[in-house]
């Protein structure tokens, strides 16, 4: 402290502790000020792009700074700090619940089931063989893999369930991993391949080093830039067991994403949003500030709204006497050393001069919930789910509704094919090679031609349909595509009801069969078209030499 600060300190104590306060405020932006043009790293924390949570006194522009660097720096840096927030709120918030929960059940719901699309021409089958060996041959040995918890490593988890798991884990931490490893056969599961999904953290540098150039948040590049191995952590690092030494939960080993036979042993799923982007960012990652400021909001609006339950009486006197408190004792209630309490039907008497006076605090705020709305539409555009659906209300017109719904929908797609190839489509694959491998799935030519296993392991993924808001009106639009040759009944099947037309063609045909047996089908409508009939049920015209003595049936 100089002279003047010393002189202040010994008269006025309180002043001078400000002063000492405003200046130590004032060194620290000054050395954030000399570091911010070096590294960039103070963007993070005066309101960069980065998404970790920021201090919002710090986030307006004055002190925005942004400075471009690579997807490296710009992501894994804050990894680390944008999880365990993405977690958290996944775990207290009811809006990043919702979101979640959100894409969980409309990509996956039920889970994205097989639907084998071999390639006719170049395997030069019709297409009764090719729905032969579907239906009856891959199909059923794939589910008799997928529907078993046994393809889980951890043995918990059938393979549609760990579709579920693979979306969540990627949209809370940023990315996951799907280990494929080799398991023990048994009498009632023939196949080896199991799974073992693997949370990001699992995933780092060996020992937790710096990046280098061929090593990002534990991701080995090749010479082209390519990853080929990541480094897998024996245990999380965030379990800290006991028991164990320093950096012990660190260690671990390099695996490879290719094995040297050339099947996959490791896979990576996370969206890639920019060039050399080793590592995924978080769902929320945009909207962290956003979430917890609003829940900061919501228990401060609680609180004042449980205040608000609490009855608060105010008594004005004419003179300077302390006035009665309610439910306090007499050495507290002033001069009547008395407790007066309110009760239904009570009289209490006041003082000549006194009145009551009512605390109105204003609560609950009318403004809360459009301030609330306005906010959580703008979080929607962040993670393009409309917020009708973000909140679950649908209080606008019918066009509207479907509008937001068809809106959402095309993300749900975008995200479910996503899916299919990052996690789906190569377990099947490698299930595929193993089935046909052992012999339980014939396929000439699979391990020969690459084009031949291509044409076999050629597949779609679909899974439950978008919902219906007029059911009749869609239904008709189907028939109608279906009648003039622009759509399969297969995929109409799945986009209207979930269902593979394949796997209901059996029932749906018993179901006709006995309608028709017992002379119970449908009556056609007035004003219908007849239904065709066949050339065989047609009228033969009459012998030679016979009379034509038929008569006409009137219409």
């Amino acid at each position: 402290m100089n002279i003047l600060d010393r002189s202040i300190a010994a008269v006025a104590p309180a002043w001078a502790a400000k002063r000492e306060l405003s200046r130590a405020r004032l060194d620290a932006i000054h050395s954030l000020q000399a570091l911010m043009p070096q590294d960039g790293a103070a963007s993070a924390s005066m309101g960069g792009s980065d998404g970790g949570y920021t201090d919002p006194s710090r986030a307006g522009g004055r002190w925005w700074r942004s400075t471009p660097r690579d997807a490296r720096s710009d992501t894994v840096r804050q990894l680390p700090t944008q999880r365990g927030a993405s977690r958290e709120l996944a775990r207290t918030s009811p809006i990043a619940v919702g979101a979640i929960n959100t894409n969980v059940d409309r990509v996956v719901g039920t889970g994205l089931a097989l639907s084998a699309q071999p390639h006719l021409a170049i395997l030069g089958w019709t297409a009764d063989q090719a729905a032969e060996w579907k239906a009856k041959v891959v199909q059923p040995e794939f589910s008799l893999w997928a529907d078993s918890t046994a393809c889980d490593i951890e043995n918990t988890l059938n393979f549609y369930q760990q579709q579920a798991l693979v979306l969540r884990s990627t949209l809370e931490s940023g990315d996951c991993f799907t280990l494929m490893p080799d398991g023990e056969r048994t009498r009632l599961m023939p196949y080896k391949l199991r799974l073992q999904v693997l949370e990001a953290d699992r995933i780092g540098n060996p020992l937790g080093q710096m990046d280098t150039a061929r090593i990002s948040g534990g991701i080995r590049l090749n010479d082209s830039g390519a990853p080929e191995s990541c480094y897998v952590y024996d245990q999380h690092p965030g379990g800290y067991l006991p028991g164990q030494g320093a950096g012990a939960f660190m260690k671990g080993d390099w695996m490879q994403f290719v094995g040297r036979s050339g099947r996959r042993r490791m896979l990576h799923h996370f969206r890639k949003l920019r060039p050399g982007m080793p590592r995924g960012v978080p769902y929320l990652a945009p909207i962290v500030d956003s979430i917890k400021q609003i829940a900061r909001y919501t228990e401060a609006e609680i609180m004042a709204a449980v205040v608000t339950a609490y009855l608060t009486v105010f008594i004005e006197t004419p003179s300077a006497n302390s006035a009665p408190v309610f439910g306090a004792n007499s050495a507290g209630a002033g001069n009547l050393g008395q407790e007066i309490g309110l009760a239904p039907g009570a009289v209490i008497d006041l003082a000549p001069g006194e009145k009551p006076t009512f605390v109105d605090p204003g609560r609950p705020n009318p403004n809360f919930e459009p301030f609330i709305l306005a906010v959580i539409k703008q979080m929607g555009m962040a993670l393009s789910i409309p917020y009708e659906l973000l909140i679950k209300q649908f209080n606008a017109s019918y066009s509207a509704s479907k509008a937001a719904l068809l809106d959402a929908w095309v993300y749900f797609r975008t995200v479910r094919n996503w899916l299919g190839l990052s996690f789906c489509q190569p377990v099947y694959e490698t299930w595929l090679t193993e089935a046909v491998a052992i012999g339980r799935v014939p396929a000439i030519g699979y391990f020969s031609d690459p084009l031949l296993r291509w044409a076999y392991t050629r597949a779609a993924w679909p899974g439950d349909s978008m919902g219906s808001i007029n059911p009749k009106d869609e239904v008709a639009a189907y028939v109608a595509a279906i009648e003039n040759r622009l759509m399969t009944r297969e995929r109409a099947e799945w986009e209207l009801f979930g269902t593979d037309w394949n796997d209901t063609y059996g029932q749906k045909l018993n179901e006709q069969t006995k309608l028709k047996k017992d002379d119970m089908l449908p009556t056609p409508k007035a004003g219908a078209a007849a239904p065709q009939t066949k050339p065989d049920d047609a009228a033969t015209p009459p012998a030679e030499g016979e009379d034509d003595n038929r008569e006409a049936v009137p219409a």
